[in-house]
């Protein structure tokens, strides 16, 4: 069996183009990963409040948009003018292992055509994992997910600061993240950056997860992610953000 790490360093010595996806082709987009990636907008009838709304909601809701104008516009109601459906199987203090094993067998019965992948803050920030470890178990997702003809894009973890977490386990993090980039070109996936969003809160000591995006950092990303899906959709934010929104490192 080839090693997943001696892998990574090979394709290091040359240049792949991140994988170009096609948006007018997904039906079936699922979220996976931890807290920072459930869906808020169906857990109750009523409308849910603009700040509760998490960066998939945001995703999901321009896509849905996007396939409403379509469909005003054209008197045939093809794969064209559908909204997908939007799906996320992520759950709070869900692990790397707990994501790419059993989110992603979820995400592979459920027919996936679009996954949308956040996970290994938490557990990076608290010293549970070294990085190389959940950079290999993404690895044979991605490689999974890719044989069955899904398009990937991988979020990278976010930036704890200081105040949170020992200097140690913010390398940690930030080597996971560099890992990440390189799984993408050798897979044929795509990268978004969350690491740069400033936009992260505390969460109290003893919390399953000490570290999540803050409403603003939950727009920010929704933003990226959109930006870097093709998908003609803006939300209203001032900030230029298709340099940072799938950009290789260096």
């Amino acid at each position: 069996m080839t090693d997943p790490q001696n892998l990574r360093k090979t394709h290091r010595a040359r240049v792949f183009a991140l994988h170009t996806c096609d948006v007018k082709s997904w039906m079936r987009v699922r979220a996976l990963g931890d807290s920072a990636s459930v869906m808020r907008r169906d857990d109750r009838v009523e409308p849910v409040r603009d700040e509760v709304l998490s960066w998939v909601d945001r995703v999901a809701n321009a896509m849905d948009a996007v396939a409403g104008r379509r469909a005003s516009d054209s008197p045939i109601t093809d794969a064209l003018t559908r909204a997908p459906s939007v799906v996320s199987f992520a759950r709070e203090g869900a692990t790397v292992r707990d994501v790419t094993e059993q989110q992603v067998a979820r995400a592979l019965a459920d027919g996936v055509d679009l996954a949308l992948i956040m996970a290994g803050t938490h557990e990076l920030v608290a010293g549970r994992s070294t990085p190389e470890r959940p950079a290999d178990q993404v690895d044979g997702a991605v490689a999974r997910l890719r044989s069955a003809g899904s398009d990937v894009v991988l979020i990278s973890v976010v930036a704890a600061s200081s105040k949170i977490a020992p200097r140690r386990m913010i390398e940690r993090s930030a080597e996971f993240t560099s890992e990440l980039w390189w799984i993408a070109r050798a897979r044929g996936a795509t990268v978004v950056d969350a690491w740069s969003i400033p936009h992260v809160r505390a969460r109290p000591a003893g919390a399953v997860e000490r570290v999540t995006l803050d409403a603003v950092g939950h727009r920010l990303l929704a933003r990226r992610v959109i930006e870097t899906l093709g998908v003609p959709y803006r939300d209203g934010l001032a900030e230029a953000l298709s340099g940072a929104a799938s950009r290789l490192p260096g």
